[in-house]
């Protein structure tokens, strides 16, 4: 049998999975009793180590140590990841570093398998402090399958810019999943950002497709 879940994207997009999710807060007493965790964009160095984040809040963090791992493959670049840390003065001491990915927003007809909105699981979704991403945790159901063609998909589908009368302008989004035959026995979190900077455009409006129906999120980008 194949694993329970094999998650592809037309955006390259990986399911985050940490074993931080954990309790860890319950004994008070633990290295991780006083941890924090922020989404980051993590700077990699020529020797592939991340020397400094940055968080979505535009604080720079330098790291204690050196981080490394073995999703890092290019040097002098910046990677989207989410960063557990204990804060040690100014800067932070690193506890886990996992990658997160991105996906840029795309028209429907850039999906091979059609305009798909196949219901899921939202958790969450939220606009970083610093307006520059766009954050999502959903759950997706998931089976053991024998077939590796048989895969999951998830995008941003962009569909129209809408102007108000005082011409302010938001970007009409949907979520876009193909469920793509795989089994619906299990449920998965899986995280992944949306680039803003780009856009040109005072707001948001992203439609998302659940198991209890459509639901609508607005986020004001202009300041």
């Amino acid at each position: 049998m194949k694993k329970f879940v094999r998650l592809l994207s037309a955006v390259s997009l990986f399911a985050f999975v940490t074993s931080c999710e954990q309790e860890l807060y319950d004994k008070g007493d633990s290295e991780y009793s006083l941890m924090r965790a922020d989404f980051v964009e993590a700077f990699v160095d020529n020797d592939k180590q991340v020397g400094y984040v940055v968080t979505d809040d535009d604080e720079r963090l330098q790291l204690t140590t050196p981080y490394t791992a073995q999703w890092i493959q290019r040097p002098d670049t910046t990677y989207r990841a989410v960063l557990y840390y204990n804060k040690v003065g100014e800067k932070a001491e690193a506890i886990a570093l996992s990658r997160v990915s991105t996906t840029q927003i795309r028209k429907p007809s850039e999906f091979k398998s059609g305009d798909k909105t196949d219901p899921l699981g939202m958790e969450s979704v939220w606009l970083s402090g610093n307006r520059k991403y766009l954050n999502l945790c959903l759950i997706l159901k998931t089976g053991a399958v024998e077939d590796e063609k048989v895969t999951q998909t998830l995008g941003i589908i962009g569909d129209t810019i809408v102007a108000d009368d005082g011409g302010r302008r938001t970007y009409q989004l949907r979520v876009f999943h193909n469920q793509g035959g795989v089994p619906e026995y299990y449920s998965q979190r899986v995280y992944f950002s949306v680039p803003l900077e780009e856009l040109e455009v005072d707001s948001l409006r992203l439609s998302i497709n659940t198991y209890k129906g459509v639901v609508s999120k607005g986020f004001r980008l202009s300041r």
